[in-house]
């Protein structure tokens, strides 16, 4: 069997069948059954209809213009007409039956994808990238909005066609019927030829898109850093690699159709050859009459038609048959976190948070963190410090259920966390990440985005708290001020701001805060903390942070080195002790002195010069 390699959770595992693919994609259809019968039976009078204006015509040739009927031969004529729009009448009703149906179909399957992915837990996005998630969400949709939406009511057609004129054929004439479709199963191989050779080809170039995809968003979400460091020639020389891999594939694949193609139109012409041959000798036997071989010529184009169609639906369909394994990767994917069956509603917390023997790896092998047990009281503020790769934000993560334990367990008030409502639980936890991230909507909308109901003065009120609202009103258009994608229209520190100000209105009884103040300036930061004393008040807070400022305000400190809690304590007692902690502070203490020595000296400098400049003749005055 071949190996998938667009599969980053399962590398190496078998691609799944070209019928169970095409079930999946079945499935898909099966809850709009009743919209498809519909098609199917337009489908069928349609097909009807489409022999009729043929034997028409050959009862005009053979009967009408023999006997030199006029009127007749109108009536025939008229018939035609009336067919023909009868025809185009039911070929309109089931291409609008067709598209509605696809459409509805697409709609179900885009938002199941979306509603999925946002079940999905942190990881997932760890081992897919956003391209290729894009890419299966757009591209790959797209190839299956244009078989279910067309292709499939076509295919349906060609096939009802091909039956029924075959049927008829034969019955006219069987030994023309046999003749004249001699090249027909050849045409049948170079078909099914085709689509053994277009599938893989498709399934490439879709991977090619992803990688496009993916590298494409790299670029417009790094465009500060690569213009940052100079990088545009590298991005685009990065580009234009993944642009040519694409072009590549494309062109193997039409590769692919451009020498199917004119062996189908070869057969095609062959067969109407080999009737006008062989009909023309019949008629001239006397055993076929001139109007016979004219319909038997539009009615063959009728048999040859379906066959040549083939090819191009089949390509729809193996576009759509390699799309289907890519979306099912995700939608396969099981969210790893999620209510169990019996998940209770949690009620108002008090604040309690207790972790006992909890250890947790994301690969199964190296833990990130330890047999971490420890009881952080209601109303308690922690400060969580440590060295880079210690688990810091692991440790906060696993709070909310980004998520869950290897081992052991974590419990809010007496309550394992796992056995809650998710809702439950991170409605009553207001979050401050340090990657900060804003929607492209407004100031307004992102602050109250867990609270969609909060009212002006209440936002107001969260902003001022965060030192936001200073910045917000001088905006041109205040609160509705609309900042862009991913914040772009404020800097790192406005950012940081409003995120805290979202996470304030939510009111939570647990506030995590991960690094929030990094990107502001120190005055700013001591606004903030002035603001959070009182909002802190009676709120557990865990506080990721680096300032001895933050540190200083925490009822207790956690010091973790390797994913273990090496020390916890108020911050006199981990002095006291000697340890760890206190190298790390004496550390921070002594670069934060030397900064402050430096800014003093500074400013002693600069004012001894100002006294230099001006402070000698007033002095002078002042003696006079």
């Amino acid at each position: 069997m071949s190996k998938t390699g667009s599969s980053p959770d399962a590398a190496g595992a078998s691609k799944p069948s070209h019928w169970v693919n095409f079930r999946r994609l079945l499935n898909l259809m099966l809850p709009y059954w009743p919209s498809l019968l519909l098609v199917f039976l337009l489908s069928a009078g349609g097909t009807a209809l489409e022999m009729m204006p043929a034997m028409i015509v050959r009862q005009i040739v053979d009967r009408a213009l023999p006997a030199r009927s006029l009127r007749l031969v109108l009536a025939l004529g008229l018939l035609i007409v009336a067919v023909n729009v009868v025809r185009a009448t039911f070929n309109f009703a089931q291409w609008v039956t067709s598209e509605r149906t696809g459409q509805k179909i697409i709609w179900s399957l885009r938002k199941r994808l979306h509603d999925h992915i946002q079940e999905l837990s942190p990881r997932f996005f760890a081992r897919m990238q956003t391209g290729q998630v894009m890419s299966r969400l757009t591209g790959d949709v797209d190839s299956i909005q244009n078989f279910v939406g067309f292709g499939l009511a076509m295919m349906l057609q060609v096939v009802l066609v091909f039956i029924a004129v075959l049927i008829v054929l034969v019955s006219m004439d069987w030994r023309l019927t046999l003749v004249s479709c001699i090249p027909l199963p050849f045409l049948f191989i170079s078909v099914y030829r085709f689509d053994r050779r277009i599938h893989p080809a498709w399934e490439k170039v879709r991977e090619q898109m992803g990688k496009l995809t993916t590298v494409l968003q790299e670029n417009i979400t790094g465009v500060r850093v690569v213009k940052a460091f100079a990088r545009e020639p590298y991005e685009m020389g990065k580009f234009a690699d993944r642009n040519r891999g694409h072009l590549r594939q494309n062109l193997e694949r039409a590769a692919i159709e451009a020498r199917a193609q004119p062996l189908m139109d070869f057969l095609s012409g062959l067969t109407s050859v080999i009737l006008i041959g062989f009909g023309g000798y019949e008629v001239i036997a006397g055993r076929l009459s001139v109007g016979s071989l004219i319909a038997f010529q539009q009615l063959l184009w009728a048999l040859i038609w379906p066959v040549r169609m083939l090819g191009w639906l089949v390509n729809d369909m193996e576009k759509a048959l390699a799309a289907v394994p890519r979306l099912h990767e995700i939608l396969d994917a099981a969210p790893e976190i999620a209510d169990g069956p019996e998940a209770i509603e949690l009620p108002p917390l008090k604040g309690e948070i207790r972790f006992e023997h909890v250890s947790f790896s994301f690969d199964g092998k190296d833990e990130v963190l330890h047999d971490i047990s420890l009881t952080i009281a209601p109303g308690e503020t922690v400060a969580i410090i440590g060295g880079t790769g210690s688990g810091k934000s692991t440790f906060i993560n696993l709070i909310p259920r980004f998520h869950d334990p290897t081992a052991g367990r974590i419990l809010v008030d007496g309550q394992d966390i796992r056995h809650v409502k998710l809702v439950s639980l991170r409605r009553q936890i207001g979050i401050v990440l340090q990657e900060t991230f804003l929607f492209s909507t407004s100031i307004r909308d992102n602050i109250a985005f867990g609270r969609p109901d909060a009212s002006d003065e209440e936002i107001r009120a969260a902003a001022e708290i965060a030192q936001a609202a200073e910045f917000i009103d001088k905006l041109p258009q205040g609160y509705l001020t609309r900042v862009g994608e991913r914040g772009v229209g404020l800097s790192g520190g406005q950012k940081q701001r409003v995120a805290l100000a979202r996470a304030l209105l939510m009111d939570p009884r647990i506030l995590i805060l991960d690094e929030a103040t990094a990107s502001v300036d120190t005055e700013t930061e001591y606004l903030i903390q002035e603001g959070l004393e009182e909002v802190m008040r009676g709120r557990t807070t865990l506080i990721i942070a680096k300032r001895l400022s933050t540190i200083l305000s925490a009822d207790k400190v956690v010091v973790l080195q390797g994913g273990e809690i090496a020390e916890y304590g108020t911050h006199a007692e981990l002095l006291a002790r000697g340890g760890l902690y206190k190298r790390i502070f004496d550390g921070q203490f002594a670069r934060n002195a030397v900064v402050a020595a430096t800014v003093g000296a500074a400013q002693d400098a600069i004012a001894e010069a100002d006294v230099r400049a001006t402070g000698g003749s007033q002095s002078t005055g002042g003696d006079r």
